[in-house]
């Protein structure tokens, strides 16, 4: 009998209204349907860096990196790409996400915390182009950094986000936004294997000579909210590392992975998954940048310093 486990978190975000919208010609044989765009978090997690459009701060400005959408397999990999590109830069990473992949979120956590970088809840209004729309590509001035400002207001971090929000050096929300979690559900998928063996009794023990697998018969998978030691253990060293009170982990059972358990503001505290009610565009205010010490994500305009 042979078992493969998948760890995954169900991702739950708010029911959004979308209207599709219709182009109807005066054919109404030619009349078609437009499908209406899906919001960024129900896409993928795109990772970009992205500078304060408000254009009275240049040539220094501040900038983060923003990151939207569901986490995937692929999604550390493009945080590595965005934080290699930030090189020394201490950006703030302003994350709206319904969850996804633990596995990828765990690994994103780790770069992160490397880095010593804050991570706040909120999302990110993209001034021209969106980096989630065909063709869009930044001026070439702007050297691959998108446009646009934060907002605060219907940001969320849920699920698998979690453990990324965990991994700030700073962790900060605004009043007006959502943290939850739910139970961690893994999907148990056996298999049913005959083999052919070939042995001998050696000193009255048996010797297996070798082994052919004959057959293998898929049985009938099923999700499991039970943790094994082993995930469960290396959650628990996840979260002491971060320095986030174990606590927190017993909180995941207080939702099915169907649901969701928004955490109170006393409990995020407790748990210290919070350590300040800070809006997120505080963290990338253009006033940051104007002080006799600017802040560390203020960032001057490659083209402006050039003499």
């Amino acid at each position: 009998m042979m078992k493969s486990l998948v760890y995954c978190l169900l991702a739950l975000c708010a029911a959004v209204l979308s209207v599709g919208i219709q182009t109807v010609s005066v054919d109404a044989a030619t009349r078609k349907t437009q499908k209406p765009e899906r919001p960024a978090y129900d896409l993928p997690m795109r990772v970009v860096i992205v500078r304060n459009n408000v254009g009275s701060c240049e040539p220094l400005c501040p900038q983060w990196v923003s990151a939207e959408g569901q986490i995937t397999a692929n999604t550390p990999a493009l945080f590595s790409k965005v934080l290699a590109t930030a090189r020394t830069l201490q950006l703030p990473i302003v994350v709206t996400s319904p969850g996804g992949d633990v596995e990828a979120a765990l690994i994103i956590g780790e770069m992160i915390r490397a880095r010593h970088l804050d991570v706040v809840v909120g999302w990110t209004y993209f001034g021209g182009c969106a980096p989630h729309q065909k063709d869009c590509k930044p001026p070439e001035e702007q050297n691959g950094v998108y446009s646009g400002i934060v907002l605060s207001g219907e940001g969320f971090c849920v699920s698998a986000c979690a453990f990324i929000l965990a991994s700030g050096e700073r962790r900060m929300r605004g009043e007006d936004t959502l943290v939850g979690v739910h139970q961690i559900s893994r999907t148990i998928t056996r298999e049913k294997v005959r083999y052919s063996e070939k042995y001998q009794i050696v000193n009255g023990k048996r010797k297996v000579l070798s082994r052919q697998i004959v057959s293998r018969k898929p049985m009938k998978s099923y999700l499991s909210t039970r943790l094994d030691k082993r995930l469960k253990g290396r959650l628990v060293a996840y979260f002491k590392r971060m320095g986030i009170d174990k606590s927190l982990l017993a909180l995941f059972d207080r939702a099915p992975p169907s649901s969701m358990y928004m955490l109170a503001g006393n409990e995020l505290r407790a748990t210290r998954l919070i350590t300040g009610v800070t809006p997120a565009p505080d963290l990338v205010a253009s006033g940051l940048c104007t002080k006799a010490s600017p802040a560390a994500n203020c960032v001057l305009l490659k083209a402006a310093s050039r003499p």
